[in-house]
């Protein structure tokens, strides 16, 4: 055995085995991963990707998809976006494919290898012979059957071909050698899986409608042709098949020796023959008498089988399209024979769990009953895990309905009603459950005195030995009759004898185990013996002496039966790994038994660790390979293990919020807050005796479930250690995630149909925000009460998971605004054991989550068309009534409602659709400028220039320039409106952020405005002293972490936010200039308000966001944009004031007293200049240049 896995050949094979199973593991974690956006089950996917996905209709006419994309501008950033969004996944699949292509061909070429003699002295037929050579033969082809198996079942053939052809457009052939084969590999079958195995199920549409590789006639040929696309050699399939036929090639008839064990001893012999006969076709269709002896051997008493780790199987089903195979399993799944093998396993079911439980029984399993029963013992667990395994596949994994519901109602009678059935498997179940939780604890008991036995079991042999040695020692000494005190006569022949006895005891050899068993048996059959003289007859303590003697030798020869092989064969007979997806279906029982006895917890940890037998079949081969991917593929398995772990235990934290939700009714709506001072008089009914005992029994009822988790050990699954604190706490952060989650995207939702007047429809948005402020206050609250009786720091677990929540939902509704977008499993915010949950949104909704629902209501309360924003009350107010819509008082609601983290997230996604909006814009100018204006706005800049100047014919000159942008003026006020609507709101936030910082925590605001002082003031000294005093550098996340504590904390002014970078656009200043006097028209100065508004109109925009707007956007271009606008505009006030002061015969007279001698047109211009230069924060003297400084002095309006 030893001798081929030190050969090239032996470590080649077992090189090539161990990558097979790293495949499979990487193929199970990619299947999880599917991107949905490659099924295109949505119609809204379908409508965007459908014109970039393609099957491998493609590779026909390349040339002609690629064309239909090229003419498309919509199509081209739609495949730029796709292809930045999912090429790292692509390339993880393609190497997934490529290896499954590359492990088969690899296997071939061994096989050639093995033919041309490279292997010295092998031949197939000497490896087929030797013990480890044919278990690594029939494994490799076996991996492989299995991986064609999961890769048509666990990811749809249409998906395959996108995936594939989607990599090939985004790479190029050049640099993918092996994509024919893969291609040929990979190509739709037709299928969703086999018949019969666990993941099969119909075609679906998408792998059936539209692959254009299925070929008519598939279904009667499939799997076969699928399995033949790169053969194995006839022969090589023929010489396995026979091998695993005739030998049992792993030897567990020693793990079961029974007869009737039979099947269960060849288990993993026969699913790897039911993988390696699709090899083999022929055998299944038309070789009776092989298929016949194959069924003997293997199925005579089952038809379910798990062919790797947890997927199953039903034969029934499988072979029904395969005639040999069907006729021979006939014999197994007549009603005769399932009906005696469901009874026969059914009554085992309680006469094996008595027997278990009355080993469980406390005080029973001691060490020595363990030794002296290990036999026994084993076979009570050989005959409850064959038990135990039968039902489990039998009842939950045969696809077989007829079958199945007889073997689960448990009854003779195959025909139950429907009722009896369900009634019938529900009792039924629990009795398999509480034979697997009973197992697992009996074999966790045996293993763990098993192993400490071996661990000091030369201890214990030679402290045994010495005490037998001592004892004769001392007897031959007691018969010398010169001890002192024995009174006993000197024999000679007895003190001679006793001294031997004791040199023999003490010569016995750990080491020689045998020789030393026999020898002791002789020795104590010499102590009975030696019992009959009447020397020793007659004194009671030299016979117990003997006595003693005997029970350390007795003692002696059972430690030396203990042996490792206990417990290989222990572990091999408790494997359980067949039930890696059956386990799911016990999971609400499970959870049923912890709600009615949080101790069952305890059972539960040996069950999960029997569970963790799962690892040894992918791992053993890729450990005695030595192999890079050990750590991967145990991490894989142990992770999917601790997470069925948590997925049982969270009925805990379930049933604990159950109670919670009693709690949060009890403090927010029964409990009184005692007073400051209260009258004695009535100091009992602010005591509320009955409803504190009420909380008290709920906070009680709490801490018992938490007890059962908190009483667990310590686990190592796999290799993971798992933490019964850590297990608990991540339960209740999963469920308290669960809920603020599903409480705030249940709360906000608004109507957006617009219905409500305007006052209605804020009073809806703040008694939401007010609900949802009080739910969540109520769960804070009663949070932080039980902490201390869960043993949990509940007010820091509350603030990292609302944290968690309202970050990781900003950053999906983000996405719609980026191009390169982070899925949800990306996120890192995103965790496996605790997720946030994702909620599907209304049809047409451009909102992703409540963020952006709360966003855009936001945003529709405070729409420009319809409000005035008055910046001395920091509010929006609606014109007709005067009412106040949004303001101080709706952000502090805001603020009760969702938090500083959601005031925070609110502000991040607003600076997102600002720079959506700005791209937007921008991109439009550069377009409309440069394919309309461009040659306009250079002869008209050629006229202004220089603007120290006053262009000849003025009002001419202006009007028609007007008139020639006029159709830029709609999209510039809607685009610069909308944009000073969002900073003005980014504003209140701000503000409402600094205000909440100073009052809550006035020392970090300090710190933090003090440190933003110094590092400006650092920043200022570098670039007057470039040398001595450096710039952050780019690697330091100071200026970064810096940003976003002052962004938090309000220390920010949003109106001076880079948001974009752009390109000089020639013209832009002008083009701005004629924009924004082009609307100041629409705008009149209110003496009441004391502020600008909008004049009465259909289309009317309010004052202040249209200011706004046109600061930001002027900031996202270089400061000479800005100083040649405000050039411009003093020119054009200059001129207007010139033709005032040399007015025409039709002017004269225009001007009132109102208008304090300035021109009408000059006052708006007056104003906006005035406001942006507050807005922009000018001073006086960067509009002095512009036009002279008396004009402003002496505007009054």
């Amino acid at each position: 055995m030893k001798e081929f896995l030190n050969e090239v050949a032996g470590q080649t094979l077992l090189r090539l085995v161990s990558r097979g199973s790293a495949i499979i593991a990487e193929l199970l974690r990619l299947s999880a991963h599917v991107p949905a956006v490659f099924r295109l089950d949505d119609p809204a996917m379908q409508r965007k990707y459908g014109n970039i996905l393609f099957d491998f209709k493609y590779l026909t006419n390349s040339d002609l998809y690629e064309t239909r994309i090229e003419q498309s501008a919509d199509l081209i950033d739609i495949d730029q976006e796709f292809r930045e969004n999912h090429l790292e996944i692509l390339r993880r699949f393609y190497l997934l494919f490529e290896s499954i292509f590359k492990y088969i061909k690899d296997f071939r070429h061994y096989l050639q290898d093995l033919e041309a003699g490279v292997f010295i002295q092998l031949t197939l037929e000497i490896i087929l012979m030797n013990g480890d050579g044919k278990q690594l033969m029939a494994e490799s082809l076996y991996l492989y059957g299995v991986m064609l198996i999961l890769l048509d079942s666990r990811i749809e053939g249409i998906v395959r071909e996108r995936m594939l052809i989607s990599y090939l457009r985004y790479k190029g052939q050049t640099e993918l050698p092996h994509i024919d084969d893969v291609c040929m590999l990979c190509r739709s079958t037709g299928h969703s899986g086999l018949p019969g195995t666990s993941n099969a199920g119909a075609s679906s549409s998408a792998s059936s409608s539209s692959s254009s590789s299925d070929k008519k006639g598939a279904k009667d040929k499939y799997p076969d042709d699928y399995f033949a696309r790169f053969p194995v050699p006839a022969q090589v399939v023929s010489m396995v098949i026979g091998r695993l036929r005739s030998d049992d090639i792993y030897n567990m008839t020693a793990a079961f020796p029974l007869p009737e064990h039979r099947s269960t001893a060849l288990a993993t012999q026969a699913q790897m023959l039911y993988v390696i006969l699709y090899f083999a076709p022929d055998i299944l269709h038309n070789q009776q008498a092989v298929m016949r002896e194959i069924v003997d051997k293997h199925f005579p008493d089952n038809w379910v089988l798990a062919y790797y780790l947890g997927f199953t199987v039903d034969l029934s089903v499988a072979w029904d399209s395969y005639r040999a195979a069907k006729m021979a399993l006939a014999n197994t799944i007549t009603l005769p024979n399932v009906q005696s093998l469901t009874s026969k396993f059914w009554a085992r079911v309680i006469t094996v769990r008595k027997e278990v439980r009355a080993f469980l029984v406390e005080g029973v399993l001691v060490e020595e009953y363990i030794l002296d029963n290990i036999p026994k013992l084993l076979a009570c667990l050989r005959e409850a895990n064959v038990t135990l395994r039968w039902l489990m596949l039998h009842t939950n994994a045969s696809n077989n309905k007829k079958l199945r519901d007889l073997v689960s109602t448990g009854s003779e009678s195959g025909k139950v009603s429907a009722a009896a059935t369900a009634a019938g498997q529900t009792f039924l179940q629990d009795d398999v459950l509480a034979l697997l939780l009973d197992l697992g604890q009996l074999e966790y008991v045996l293993k763990n005195v098993f192993q400490a036995l071996l661990d000091s079991k030369q201890a214990k042999w030679q402290e045994y030995q010495k005490q037998g040695s001592e004892r004769m020692t001392e007897l031959g000494e007691y018969f010398s009759g010169e001890k002192a005190l024995t009174r006993v006569k000197k024999n000679e022949h007895l003190q001679n004898w006793f001294l031997e006895m004791g040199r023999q005891i003490g010569a016995l050899d750990y080491g020689d185990s045998t020789t030393a068993g026999r020898k002791m048996q002789q020795l104590i059959q010499a102590l009975v013996e030696v019992e009959q003289f009447h020397q020793i007859e007659s004194s009671l303590q030299v016979k117990q002496f003997l006595i003693d003697t005997r029970q350390f030798l007795y003692q002696m020869i059972r430690i030396v039966n203990v042996k490792e092989e206990v417990l290989i064969t222990l572990g091999l007979v408790a494997d359980i790994s067949y039930a890696w997806d059956i386990i799911d279906n016990y999971v609400d029982l499970m959870q049923k038994g912890i709600k009615n006895d949080p101790g069952l917890v305890l059972k539960l940890r040996s069950t999960f660790l029997k569970l963790a037998s799962i690892l040894d079949l992918p791992l053993v081969r890729i450990n005695q390979a030595q192999s890079n991917d050990l750590m991967s593929v145990s991490e894989y398995y142990s992770t999917e293990l601790v997470q069925y772990v948590r997925k049982v235990l969270e009925i805990v934290p379930k049933s604990m919020f159950i109670i919670l939700k009693q709690i949060i009714n009890m403090q927010t709506k029964e409990m009184q807050e005692l007073p400051t001072k209260v009258e004695k008089e009535r100091l009992r009914d602010f005591a509320q005796l009955d409803q504190r005992f009420e909380l008290a029994r709920a906070t009680h009822a709490i801490s018992v479930f938490t007890e059962g988790i908190l009483a667990m050990e310590t686990t190592l699954v796999g290799i993971i250690k798992v933490d019964p604190k850590q297990l608990l706490e991540d339960g209740i952060r999963k469920e308290l995630v669960q809920q603020i989650a599903f409480a705030m995207d249940r709360t906000l939702v608004f109507n957006t149909k617009g219905s409500s007047s305007g006052n209605n429809k804020i009073d809806d948005t703040e008694t939401k925000l007010r609900d949802l402020g009080t739910l969540l206050d109520g769960f804070r609250r009663s949070f932080q009460y039980i902490q201390d009786y869960v043993n949990i720091q509940g007010l820091k677990i509350w603030q990292e998971e609302f944290s968690r929540i309202v970050n990781f939902y900003v950053e999906q509704e983000c996405n719609s605004f980026l191009k390169k977008k982070t899925y949800d499993w990306q996120s890192q915010y995103q965790n496996s054991a605790i997720p946030i949950p994702l909620y599907s949104q209304p049809i047409g909704s451009e909102s992703v989550n409540f963020i952006g629902r709360l966003a855009r209501e936001l945003l529709a309360q405070t729409t420009c068309k319809s409000t005035i924003y008055l910046d001395q009350m920091s509010a929006w107010y609606e014109p007709s009534t005067g009412r106040e819509l949004v303001g101080i008082r709706t952000m502090s609601i805001l603020l009760r409602s969702v938090g500083v983290f959601g005031i925070t997230g609110l502000d991040k996604l607003l600076s997102f659709m600002i720079v959506k909006d700005l791209q937007t814009f921008v991109g439009q100018i550069r377009s409309a400028t440069e394919r309309t204006f461009k040659g306009f706005l250079a002869e008209l800049e050629n006229v202004l220039n220089p603007t120290t100047t006053i262009p000849t014919n003025t009002q001419k000159l202006y009007m028609t320039a007007l008139a020639r942008t006029k159709p830029m003026f709609a999209l510039f006020l809607d685009t610069v409106a909308r944009i000073g609507q969002m900073q003005l709101l980014r504003r209140q936030i701000a503000n409402l952020l600094n205000f909440t910082s100073k009052l809550d925590s006035n020392a970090l605001y300090c710190a933090l405005d003090t440190a933003n002082k110094s590092l400006i003031t650092d920043v200022e000294m570098h670039y007057v002293n470039p040398d001595a005093k450096p710039y952050p550098s780019e690697d330091s996340p100071l200026l970064s972490d810096l940003s976003r504590y002052l962004e938090t904390a309000g220390i920010n002014d949003p109106y001076t936010k880079i948001y974009i970078t752009t390109l000089p656009l020639d013209g832009f200043p002008c083009l701005m200039f004629l924009s924004v006097v082009g609307q100041l028209g629409r705008f009149e100065f209110n003496n009441a308000l004391n502020a600008v508004v909008p004049k009465k109109g259909k289309d009317a925009y309010d004052w202040q966001p249209f200011v706004v707007g046109v600061v930001t956007l002027l900031k996202q271009f270089h400061a000479l944009h800005t100083q040649k606008f405000l050039a411009y505009i003093g020119q054009y006030i200059r001129g207007l004031m010139n033709v005032n002061l040399n007015p025409t015969a039709k002017d004269i007279g225009k001007e009132s007293e109102a208008t304090g001698g300035y021109p009408e047109d000059v006052i708006p211009v007056l104003l906006f200049v005035e406001e942006f230069c507050r807005v922009a924060h000018l001073s006086r003297k960067a509009v002095e240049g512009a036009f002279p400084a008396y004009i402003l002095d002496n505007f009054k309006h």
